[in-house]
């Protein structure tokens, strides 16, 4: 039985572990439980799971949190770039990092990489589309590229997008996730995030990733094998399996982790994405080839831009206006080697975002 902590626990990624447990999915020992709001449903789950938690306000404070725990595994489903920072921690107080934030990743880069290298650590992807390439590498290595799959969000086929409101666009067809993943998944700035993420943790170049359009977000990717054969991992749009996978014993048979399919009246359609259509997915694939910093800028001003649309600052389609002058009109080919150069590449894409509005 894996002993656990979870990052985010009041978030769609935490409630979504910790159902698994209350239903014997997942067979693990919760050790600690963070979040930095609602306190009352940190103390309520501190409660129920007979574990301590943390308000976290400081990296200070979790670095002190993390330290005072037993455990094997840390979840990290904190939304957005201060997840990198909880995850490098992790890593340091020596767990293994089942990982949901994808801006650890993104940001982090090789330096991540190096990071649970020198602490012996592993990272286990949990996003549905890294999860699935993650266990299909296990039977195939040797591939020839991976597809990922995207569902186009909600205005899939629109163009009459400049009066689009938050609340619109954080509508997911069908996944429920939090606002800002579901506005990025919107504009499939989010599947450009995991076109990133996919070259970091599988050492892919940009030309070797795919991204389709299916709509009924079953299958979550596929690998192509250098003979043309293509295997696919397929289950219902539901996050418990890949959490599960990530944390679980490997000793640990998984059972009944989501509903299994039926092939009775079962459509799966694929097409092709239009980078006029979603501008940001482009720009990511322009991002992860230029290496550098160019990932991080792009996850900056996206995560500003984004942020200004839902305060009404900024219309839906001004997004990708804005990620794209950051991206166009500034300089990020240098590697950062260390996260204070990270934070300042961060920082300076972000004063960017801003400035270009």
């Amino acid at each position: 039985m894996r002993k656990l902590i979870i990052l985010g626990a009041t978030g769609s990624i935490g409630t979504t572990c910790l159902n698994a447990i209350r239903n014997g999915i997942l067979k693990a020992k919760v050790m600690g439980v963070v979040a930095r709001s609602s306190v009352s449903a940190l103390r309520s789950i501190s409660e129920e799971f007979s574990c301590p938690y943390l308000l976290n306000d400081s990296p200070e404070q979790l670095k002190g949190f993390l330290s005072s725990l037993d455990g094997d595994i840390v979840l990290n489903g904190i939304a957005g770039a201060s997840g990198l920072e909880a995850s490098l921690l992790s890593l340091e107080a020596g767990f293994d990092l089942a990982l949901a934030n994808k801006e650890s990743v993104v940001m982090g880069g090789d330096f991540l990489f190096s990071e649970a290298r020198r602490f012996g650590r592993r990272i286990i992807p949990v996003d549905s589309e890294h999860s699935a390439i993650y266990h299909l590498l296990k039977g195939y290595p040797d591939i020839a590229s991976c597809v990922i799959t995207a569902s186009g969000g909600p205005f899939y086929g629109r163009h009459d997008l400049n009066q689009v409101t938050p609340e619109q666009a954080a509508a997911h067809p069908t996944w429920k996730m939090g606002r800002k993943i579901s506005i990025d998944s919107a504009t499939l700035a989010n599947k450009g995030l995991e076109v990133i993420e996919a070259g970091f943790l599988f050492g892919l170049d940009a030309s070797q990733i795919e991204v389709t359009i299916h709509r009924q977000s079953v299958i979550h990717s596929m690998i192509r094998m250098k003979n043309g054969a293509v295997y696919a991992q397929l289950s219902p749009p539901d996050m418990t399996l890949p959490i599960v996978s990530a944390v679980n014993d490997e000793a640990e048979e998984i059972i009944d982790a989501v509903t299994p399919l039926s092939f009775r009246n079962l459509t799966l359609t694929f097409s092709e994405w239009d980078p006029e259509e979603f501008p940001l997915l482009a720009l990511a694939y322009e991002a992860l080839g230029k290496k550098g910093s160019y990932p991080i800028a792009f996850n900056a001003a996206n995560e500003v831009a984004v942020q200004l649309f839902c305060e009404g600052k900024i219309r839906f389609t001004d997004i990708a206006r804005i990620t794209e002058r950051v991206l166009h009109e500034n300089d990020f080919s240098a590697k950062c080697n260390s996260f204070d150069e990270i934070v300042r590449e961060d920082a300076r894409a972000r004063k960017l975002a801003f400035q270009a509005i």
